[in-house]
């Protein structure tokens, strides 16, 4: 069976139409998920018009841990500087110097990437750097610990699964005996380091493909161009990746 190719959104109909296959269940990816999830994201809107269609034709979709673990990551990334800003905006002027400035400089780079439809979301480094200048100038023992307490706990915690519920997500679980529905093949740490060295994407990413390529499911849904690029160059029998009509590949 050929490879299947690129679909856009805006063609699901027409291949759930042509293609029975993707009526069984799509394996949905990080990138798609968090587009869903988050308002600011520049895809949400499609994203969450398409989860709401496939719910319509009961088509299935399914995630798994390791996407789930690369989800909750996003999400803190973009949680911790809009705790930022919304700490700058409630405690402002009564904060040490050091940290109202880096506040104001974190305020006006989530403001420029707001005006450009982009997604702020620091590394880990920028984290890092934050953290410790809370820690050092804070008049509280530890006040990276009670930024964290005020901006980001209760929220993380409940963001995958009220997700979930709200965009129809199933999860997959990968232990012995539980996947055999939904596997075709088995999943290998040598298969997964191929993808890594083969065509240079991280890890997270060559788990997602790996997991699809060895599975059941003939759809990929995904807003990372990275991951359309590799099964686009793969172009594994039966299988198709679905993306976003925008999406610049």
């Amino acid at each position: 069976m050929a490879y299947g190719g690129t679909i856009r959104f805006r063609d699901v109909l027409a291949t759930s139409r042509q293609d029975a296959r993707i009526k069984s269940g799509c394996l949905v990816d990080t990138s798609i998920l968090f587009a869903g999830s988050y308002d600011l994201d520049q895809f949400n809107t499609p994203a969450v018009e398409l989860f709401d269609y496939l719910g319509e034709l009961e088509i299935p979709l399914f995630t798994n841990v390791n996407i789930r673990a690369e989800f909750l990551d996003l999400h803190r990334r973009v949680m911790i500087p809009e705790g930022m800003c919304s700490l700058l905006a409630a405690k402002g002027a009564s904060l040490p110097l050091p940290i109202q400035a880096k506040l104001k400089s974190i305020s006006t780079t989530a403001a420029a990437a707001r005006a450009s439809q982009k997604t702020f979301k620091p590394n880990s480094e920028a984290i890092g750097e934050w953290r410790n200048l809370l820690i050092e100038h804070s008049h509280q023992a530890d006040g990276w610990q009670q930024f964290c307490t005020d901006f980001l706990q209760g929220k993380i915690e409940k963001i995958w699964d009220e997700t979930c519920e709200a965009l129809g997500i199933n999860f997959l679980s990968l232990r012995d005996g539980d996947s055999s529905e939904w596997l075709a093949g088995q999943l290998t740490w040598d298969d997964m380091a191929s993808i890594v060295g083969r065509f240079g994407i991280g890890s997270f990413d060559a788990m997602i493909i790996n997991l699809f390529l060895n599975s059941k499911f003939a759809a990929l849904i995904t807003a990372d161009r990275e991951i359309a690029y590799v099964l686009n160059s793969m172009k594994p029998d039966g299988k198709f990746v679905v993306v976003p009509d925008r999406l610049r590949l």
